[in-house]
């Protein structure tokens, strides 16, 4: 039976239209919640985002979206500049780019890798022209927030 779900799922995924797990089943010919299970994990695993609830679930595949997002433009010394820098970003890779900017604060700092970064996972974050005076400040907050990371992983083992 995998063998059946998993090609129609590819088939699903393959399409990128939004489908439904009763449009799954109906393909693979098994029930629902048959179906519903390789979805749930799908979802977890990162794969497929779902929207709607119950019977009005559709899944998709994950697109990962490759961004640039210009620190200078937002400002790179409030912990509001931040959020607003990181507003669109929702997975794939993103480029910061710190061309221009004159100072790094902490609240800044703290709000992209204390706050956004744990919350946004499966965002890869590749850091370009970071002026060399701001290195240490930076890898700071990079080293803090990987030690936090690793601590809350022993927690939850």
């Amino acid at each position: 039976m995998s063998e059946i779900v998993n090609r129609v799922l590819k088939k699903f995924v393959d399409a990128g239209a939004p489908f439904s797990s009763a449009d799954f089943a109906k393909e693979a010919g098994v029930t629902r919640q048959a179906v519903h299970r390789h979805l749930s994990r799908l979802v977890k695993d990162g794969t497929l985002t779902v929207s709607g609830k119950a019977r009005a679930a559709r899944y998709q595949k994950v697109v990962l979206l490759r961004q640039k997002v210009e620190v200078a433009s937002a400002g790179s010394f409030y912990r509001l500049s931040a959020r607003l820098l990181m507003l669109d970003v929702v997975a794939g890779h993103v480029t910061m780019d710190f061309t221009g900017v004159m100072e790094l604060g902490d609240e800044f700092l703290e709000e992209l890798f204390l706050v956004w970064a744990p919350a946004h996972p499966r965002v890869t974050v590749q850091v370009v022209h970071l002026p060399s005076k701001f290195a240490a400040q930076f890898f700071a907050f990079a080293r803090r927030a990987v030690s936090l990371s690793l601590r809350s992983g022993e927690r939850a083992g």
